[in-house]
Formats: structure tokens, C-alpha cells, sequence
């Protein structure tokens, strides 16, 4: 806003949320009641040039704090999502610069204890691995020695070890498939969430300790029903067998069990 050297404020009206201020030269701008108060501004006095750039640099950075103190209450945020936030919002970068050194100080934003909780919310509640929970941090443009620091401090190999065997009790009692099979899915469930394979082969070992093996022939059959009733329909004799033991091998019976098992069948 362009200014002679010094202009008179004619008017102020209070809206809903700030207020107008116009000037003798036909400008207006909006404030807060926070920057009226700081200012002192009231109808009629006047304001130099530089007054008039330090309010209108001030009132930004209120606005552009207000902005982000609310995009904060919906949740933790990282320094960089405040950036981005404020950016969308069309927010010059020397005023986000201000609005985050602001946050900062007054302990909204911490990028530390952001990344201390995000850490513990994956693992305990979301039963991420640390890789996943790495890769998901770094994307965000966190510090990558602080994320290791807490990874290392929550993700413990004992915590990880109680927390996979829990996991995979739970899904071979869920399950009605071979037990190659559930090993198989679980295995490629554990390894995409961000667990390593040989922390997952551990806890298999250790939960194979305790484990009592089932009878896999009622699954066994279950699973023979199921590709019989499909492949009937196209195929006979020789072919059907061959078919038969290629869909139960898929689905992690083996080869032998299956042979014989299908050998015992009236095709």
C-alpha cells in the first residue's frame, strides 16, 4: 500500500471477527482487536508511513498465527505442515518465518515431541515396524538422527517381540488355511508394515516353541471342496487331478499331502 508521509485514519467499523480501517486516502485495511489495542488506533489520529507498514507487517503475522494455532487444534503438527499449511493459504514466507519462530517459543510447535508421539502412536496403536514408521517420519522432513533416537527407544527388540508374537497368535487362530499358508500371509503382512524378516522369523521360532500343531486334513478338505466345485466344471480324469493338486499346492499344502490326499478321491 502506497502512502504519502503521513495519512489520517477517517473511520474504523468492527465486523463479525476484525475491524476496517479506512484512510483519508480512500485505502482501507483489516486488523485484529489485538493490533488496535497494540497501536492504539482510533478515529482521527495520524500514522507516518513507517507506522503504518509495521501495523499492516503485524496484523500478518496475527492473522497468519490465528490460521495456524487453529490447524493445530485438529492434531500435532510438524514444522513443515504449518509451512505447507500457510503456504496454501497464499502467506508470504517471511511472515510463515515470524508465525513459526512464534509458535516455536510458546511451545505449540515441537518438532521433537511431535516426533516422540507420532513414534509411539504407530507402534503401540497402529503395530507399525521401523522402517515403515521411518519412512513415514522422513517424508515429512524430520530430523532423520531424532527419528532413529526414538525408534530406538520405543521400538525395542523385546517390545517388538511381544507385540509380533500377539500378532500372530491372533491371525493362525483366525485363519483356515495350511500352515505354509498362514506363515506365507502373515510373514508378507508383518514385512510391509516395516518389521524386518529376521525379527519376523524370530518370533515364528519362538511361537512355534508353544505351538500344538493341528490336523490340516479337515482344511485340507475344505479348501479341496472349494477348487473341486470350479474346476469340475472344465476339466476331467488326468486334468482335473493336475489342476486339483496346482490350487491346493497355491494355497500351501504340499506337493506329497496333496498328491496323496487327491490319489484318495473318487475323480
Amino acid at each position: 500500500m502506497k502512502v504519502g508521509d503521513r495519512v489520517k485514519i477517517t473511520n474504523i467499523t468492527k465486523l463479525k471477527v476484525k475491524y476496517k480501517i479506512e484512510l483519508e486516502n480512500g485505502k482501507c485495511f483489516y486488523a485484529s482487536e489485538d493490533t488496535i489495542i497494540k497501536y492504539g488506533l482510533i478515529k482521527k489520529i495520524d500514522l507516518t508511513n513507517d507506522q503504518l507498514k509495521k501495523i499492516i507487517s503485524h496484523e500478518s503475522i496475527e492473522s497468519a498465527y490465528s490460521k495456524a494455532v487453529h490447524y493445530l487444534q485438529y492434531g500435532l503438527r510438524t514444522t513443515q505442515d504449518i509451512v505447507d499449511y500457510l503456504t496454501k493459504k497464499e502467506i508470504t514466507p517471511n511472515v510463515i518465518n515470524e508465525v513459526i519462530k512464534k509458535l516455536i517459543e510458546i511451545g505449540y510447535l515441537n518438532d521433537e515431541h511431535y516426533i516422540e508421539a507420532a513414534v509411539m502412536d504407530y507402534f503401540n496403536l497402529n503395530h507399525k515396524g521401523p522402517y515403515w514408521i521411518r519412512r513415514k517420519l522422513q517424508e515429512k522432513d524430520l530430523d532423520s538422527d531424532m527419528i532413529d533416537k526414538y525408534i530406538s527407544k520405543i521400538c525395542t527388540k523385546e517390545a517388538m517381540i511381544e507385540m509380533l508374537y500377539k500378532i500372530i497368535e491372533r491371525e493362525f487362530n483366525v485363519r483356515r488355511e495350511s500352515k505354509n499358508k498362514k506363515v506365507q500371509k502373515i510373514t508378507q503382512k508383518l514385512y510391509t508394515n516395516g518389521f524386518t524378516s529376521d525379527i519376523i522369523r524370530k518370533v515364528f521360532d519362538i511361537f512355534f516353541e508353544d505351538y500344538e500343531e493341528e490336523n490340516e486334513d479337515d482344511i485340507l478338505e475344505e479348501h479341496f471342496r472349494r477348487a473341486y466345485h470350479s474346476y469340475s466344471r472344465r476339466y476331467e480324469g488326468y486334468a482335473l487331478k493336475q489342476k486339483l493338486i496346482e490350487k491346493l499346492m497355491r494355497d500351501g499344502f504340499s506337493y506329497y499331502t496333496t498328491k496323496d490326499f487327491i490319489e484318495k478321491q473318487d475323480l
